[in-house]
């Protein structure tokens, strides 16, 4: 209960300085702001762990051909055979190559991106269904019957989440036509290595059953994911890859030019989606601790200015009694009041920086583009605040206490003891005097010590209540009543 009063005179106290408040406030929310927005796309994208199963133990497998500038060259059905014949340490393969299909058959006939994947690839990324079923082993082969998974971003925009979709038949046209038929709706999960709309099997698409597909070495259009094998480590895992791969090239130097240089390479996948944004976002995360910090310093130099000008004040209260863990207790209150308000003004924009910065980090990183807002951007928002009131409120420097360098107050006579400085001395002097202009001097209390009382002419006891910053309570002997000095409120 003492430090909700602390609270309810700290707001009264705030309220009688409005400029210095809103200039706090407004300058917190801007650090507090930036940090947790920023935070907020860092945790999404670089912290925060994959929907995939078993995550630690999926690759991307990448062929490059830095010699002719390829970077990403994929690869071909024979290079995917081969290594799937010859690496044990990669449990299992999943394939994916990118289509794009005209969809007829669910509402207008639209042009969509869309990912061709084998029977594995699924089990490989350890991704679930949120309706209907995914597409497995059972739909390999030329004979196969023709499905299709929608992305879960593609049947909640373009669909608004119908469960309806599950079983129509749609026609898919892109190098031939071919009808298939929608299985189900995979869960929200990275778009990688493309943002696609759909995911069919390999039937749906003639040209991956073509001759040129599957006997082409040097056709490539294909990316593939391996999971390691239980105990494996990933350097072990690109050990033997690159040792398959030098076999592979050896055995077909025509596909392999020398000019090329063609090599292979191992990710973890959480490390290669998230490489490319990582400088970038540490960056933006420094930035914006840099941000807070000078908003802070901004801040503490404003309070000063303030208690400059209450060092009086801070004066009579020390001289009144009240110790340094009370002082300390009061500005805190302060404190907490003004970063509270600075947090809850800086979520609030921080949510469209959110969706600003995720549109930016979407360059480096696919991730970004399901970013969401959550519960952890109050959480950040209310952890900076504290941190800052706590900083804020030790900023200042409390004055001495006990009788060195304080003042002492009686009924009858006012003492100043010590290195009191001249303003305290004048603030002191007028305000403990002016409580014998109109009256006696009955009681002198400070709201460091709640539970002293005063008593009235009939010696009842009284409980002042403290709604300004002046701590004499006077009896105006000819008006008949007590009050607060400085207050505008009788008592």
């Amino acid at each position: 209960m003492s430090f909700v009063r602390d609270l309810r005179v700290a707001a009264h106290s705030l309220i009688r300085t409005p400029g210095l408040a809103i200039a706090v406030v407004l300058t917190l929310s801007l650090g507090i702001g930036a940090n947790a927005a920023i935070f907020t796309l860092v945790r999404g994208v670089l912290l925060k762990p994959l929907v995939n199963r078993d995550e630690d133990r999926l690759i991307y497998i990448r062929q490059s051909a830095p010699g002719i500038g390829n970077e990403n060259a994929t690869f071909s059905v024979p290079e995917i055979q081969d290594l799937r014949a010859s690496v044990k340490t990669v449990s299992a393969f999943g394939d994916f190559s990118t289509m794009d299909f005209t969809m007829i058959g669910l509402g207008e006939p639209r042009s969509i991106r869309g990912g061709v994947v084998g029977g594995t690839y699924f089990d490989v990324m350890g991704l679930r269904p949120v309706l209907g079923r995914l597409i497995g082993p059972q739909d390999d082969g030329p004979k196969a019957a023709g499905v299709v998974v929608l992305t879960y971003r593609f049947w909640t925009t373009s669909f608004h989440k119908d469960p309806s979709v599950i079983g129509k038949t749609v026609r898919l046209g892109s190098i031939g036509d071919r009808s298939a038929t929608v299985i189900g709706v995979l869960e929200p999960c990275v778009p990688y290595p493309q943002d696609t709309e759909i995911i069919a099997n390999v039937v749906t698409s003639p040209h991956q059953l073509s001759a040129t597909m599957v006997t082409g070495r040097i056709h490539r259009m294909t990316e593939i994911f391996g999971r390691l094998a239980p105990g494996v480590t990933l350097d072990q895992a690109g050990a033997e890859l690159r040792s398959a791969y030098s076999a592979m090239k050896k055995d077909h130097p025509e596909a392999y030019t020398q000019e090329a240089n063609f090599q292979i390479g191992v990710k973890l996948l959480r490390d290669q989606i998230t490489s490319g944004a990582r400088t970038v976002l540490l960056v933006l995360l420094a930035a914006s601790g840099l941000i807070f910090i000078i908003a802070c310093s901004n801040v503490a130099n404003l309070i000063l200015a303030r208690t400059v000008r209450r060092e009086g004040e801070l004066a009579v209260r020390v001289a009144l009694g009240a110790g340094r863990g009370a002082l300390r207790r009061m500005l805190l209150a302060e404190s907490l009041l003004l970063c509270g308000a600075g947090a809850a003004l800086g979520v609030m924009s921080a949510q469209p920086m959110v969706a600003v910065l995720a549109r930016y980090a979407s360059r480096f990183s696919v991730r970004a583009l399901d970013l969401t807002v959550d519960a952890s951007l109050l959480w950040v928002g209310a952890a900076l605040a504290i941190v800052a009131a706590v900083i804020l409120a030790f900023v200042p420097r409390l004055p001495s206490s006990g009788t060195p360098g304080g003042l002492s107050l009686s009924s009858g006579s006012v003492r100043i003891t010590g290195s009191t400085s001249r303003r305290q001395r004048i603030f002191a002097v007028t305000q403990i005097a002016a409580s014998f202009v109109a009256g006696r001097c009955k009681y002198v209390d400070h709201y460091a010590d709640r539970t002293a009382k005063g008593t009235d002419r009939s010696g009842h006891a009284t409980r002042p209540r403290y709604r300004c910053s002046c701590y004499v309570l006077r009896e105006d002997t000819s008006a008949g009543r007590r009050f607060l000095q400085g207050s505008d409120t009788s008592h």
